[in-house]
């Protein structure tokens, strides 16, 4: 710890240390992506009002029979290229493509669950956690696996009720819709983040885990209790520099050296007494030594 220490501290420039500039360079990377992120959310908002103004309006009910859940909006449009739910607003726009009734059935289906979880506010919580940690590398890495799970659990959530034909066809509607977003050109701007969308290696990963099971895998339970309690134990060490004790000449003030006394040996020598500890004097007249009694040997 010492050698970091010591690094951190090293001044670079006037009295600025590293450490100093490295929280400034932090906090400025913590403005800028705010900034970034506030930027973004105020173009979704215009591109929604955008699309909102040249697409046709639709409602869930429109394309699914006897639907009896909530009645959601759906936009179709040509401005974007898949499925999605854009920004905070509980509306699903769709493709202004040639869709399948089943097809269109389980997308409609796959994006109101999204609405139903409020991913997109999860979404919105976890980029807020990488701005706040912009320079730390795994948070991006918890970004995607967080997608991913919002995904998965979308999946399971869609085709629960679904049989075995229904979930091949369910994932046969993924892969219809991934490689109609391969075809065109995707929605551009700095909100398409802020859409719930699919990528490549997500859609990989998500057909796997269907087509392999159609069950759920339980953690280990002692795993479990190992990742839970390894944020305590974590908390639980603390690293300090470690710092050579100091030695006995260091110890005392002058309120130690008030309270003892001094020795003149007969051979004309001093000897200062603070307690246990005894220390060679030269001059007594020293003015540390005024208050100090003098007694002779």
């Amino acid at each position: 710890m010492n050698p970091i220490i010591v690094l951190l501290q090293y001044k670079i420039y006037a009295n600025v240390q590293i450490y100093q500039f490295l929280l400034l360079v932090w906090v400025l990377g913590i403005i800028w992506n705010l900034i970034k992120w506030i930027r973004a959310i105020q173009i979704t908002k215009d591109m929604y009002k955008r699309i909102e103004n040249h697409s046709e309006h639709y409602h869930i009910s429109d394309f699914i029979d006897n639907y009896q859940e909530e009645n959601y909006v759906v936009l179709r449009t040509n401005y974007v290229s898949s499925p999605m739910v854009m920004g905070f607003n509980k509306t699903i726009l769709i493709p202004d493509v040639c869709l399948s009734q089943e097809n269109l059935k389980n997308v409609l289906l796959h994006e109101t669950w999204h609405i139903k979880n409020h991913d997109v506010c999860t979404k919105q919580i976890i980029n807020l956690l990488v701005i706040m940690y912009w320079w730390f590398i795994p948070v991006y890495r918890l970004r995607d696996k967080i997608d991913l799970f919002l995904e998965m659990r979308v999946d399971n959530q869609t085709t629960n009720p679904f049989s075995k034909e229904e979930i091949m066809k369910y994932m046969h509607t993924l892969i219809e819709i991934q490689k109609n977003i391969q075809s065109k050109n995707e929605f551009k701007g700095q909100s398409t983040h802020f859409m719930i969308q699919d990528n490549a290696h997500v859609l990989e990963y998500r057909i796997n885990y269907l087509i392999d099971g159609m069950y759920r895998k339980k953690t280990s339970k002692i795993l479990m209790i190992v990742v839970l309690t390894l944020p305590l134990l974590t908390n639980s060490i603390i690293l300090e520099s470690e710092f050579d004790s100091p030695n006995s000449k260091e110890i005392y003030d002058q309120s130690d050296i008030d309270k003892g006394y001094i020795i003149k040996h007969k051979n004309g020598t001093y000897e200062l007494v603070l307690g246990k500890a005894r220390f060679k004097i030269s001059n007594p007249n020293d003015d540390c030594f005024k208050d100090v009694p003098i007694i002779k040997e």
